[in-house]
């Protein structure tokens, strides 16, 4: 049996929950991850306000979202024509996501992200993205990560004035099944010219959003990118 989230909000218990210590509230929303319970968490980097503002074009690569299917013995299987199906309309959505806040938005295409200067800036954040997500949501928390959000890709300057862009959009993303999920989640993170991860965002509900649904996907997409609205506007 599926389990139910509580009725009571996530953000609401949260709020009763300031005066625990960091890596509590850190279980928490791995444990909202897990259950299936909707979270939106963000991360954002000390100067987010300046470096945010000064964004109003933005780059968008091809969001790496693998679709998995489960096989009976309990292995999965990748499913590759899914995935790159999934990937291209998850990057359509970011872009609308985008062009509804007044920024101009360029998109990478398939070819282009084979360039050994994307492919680099795609392998790091694979390695930065779990990193992130151990280090700063659990379950290995790293006070210094936590007190102050410090990542980077090195520098994508080339990148950007090669694409007359001045930010950097990157996704990944994971579900496992597709009629029923029993697992997803989706991270997006916004890169400045020198590699600095200036936003960062986390959502997963493998119960309300299935990311092999063109509805699912946008509703996904748009949870997860809510706050850097909030934050920027």
């Amino acid at each position: 049996m599926e389990k139910e989230c509580d009725h009571e909000t996530p953000m609401h218990t949260l709020s009763k929950m300031t005066s625990f210590s960091p890596s509590i509230l850190i279980m928490y929303l791995i444990g909202l991850l897990v259950s299936g319970c909707t979270f939106t968490s963000e991360r954002l980097h000390p100067q987010f306000p300046s470096y945010r503002q000064s964004m109003g074009v933005m780059l968008v690569l091809v969001p790496e979202i693998g679709i998995f299917e489960q096989m009976p013995d309990g292995s999965r299987l990748f499913q590759d024509v899914r995935s790159q199906e999934v990937q291209r309309h998850a990057q359509q959505s970011i872009v609308r996501q985008l062009q509804a806040r007044r920024f101009t938005v360029k998109t990478a295409d398939p070819r282009m992200m084979q360039s050994p200067e994307l492919r680099s800036v795609t392998s790091l954040f694979r390695s930065v993205n779990r990193s992130i997500q151990l280090h700063t949501f659990g379950p290995q928390p790293y006070p210094a990560k936590l007190n102050a959000f410090e990542y980077h890709l090195g520098p994508v300057a080339e990148i950007l004035k090669a694409n007359r862009a001045d930010g950097l959009v990157l996704a990944l993303g994971h579900q496992t099944a597709r009629a029923q999920p029993v697992k997803n989640w989706l991270s997006i993170a916004v890169v400045e010219p020198d590699g600095r991860i200036i936003w960062y965002g986390l959502q997963g509900d493998h119960q309300k959003f299935n990311l092999q649904t063109a509805d699912g996907l946008t509703a996904l997409v748009e949870t997860t990118l809510v706050n850097f609205w909030e934050q920027g506007s």
